[in-house]
């Protein structure tokens, strides 16, 4: 009777690796190998998104910074492009131009 009652491993055979040799594992060898692989590709999986993630805040934080950068760009471009500013810039580099007092004017061509 003693036989035929299922035992447990001690701790003393599991650390000696005698729980491999058992009739459990023996048969579930393919099952528990499954398991074992989709546990390693888990941990694969949340390592590589906690990568992306990081990633994705550090682009994140440039974009702020870059769209920043244009803000500052954009508005110098047209406190540069006023006309007063332009005629400033003009005196100032000696090169001997004036404005033109004349208003343009159109010119037509004819297409013969």
């Amino acid at each position: 009777m003693a036989e035929n009652k299922k035992q447990r491993p001690t701790l003393g055979e599991q650390l000696n690796g005698k729980i491999f040799e058992s009739e459990l594992f023996v048969r579930n060898k393919l099952l528990l190998f499954i398991i074992f692989l989709m546990l390693v590709a888990n941990i694969t999986v949340r390592f590589k998104t906690a990568k992306v993630l990081r990633e994705v805040d550090t682009m994140e934080r440039e974009v702020k910074e870059l769209r920043a950068h244009s803000i500052s760009v954009a508005s110098e471009v047209i406190r540069l492009t006023r006309p007063s500013e332009i005629l400033d810039r003009i005196k100032n580099s000696n090169l001997g131009l004036e404005p033109s007092r004349v208003p343009p004017r159109r010119l037509y061509v004819d297409k013969e």
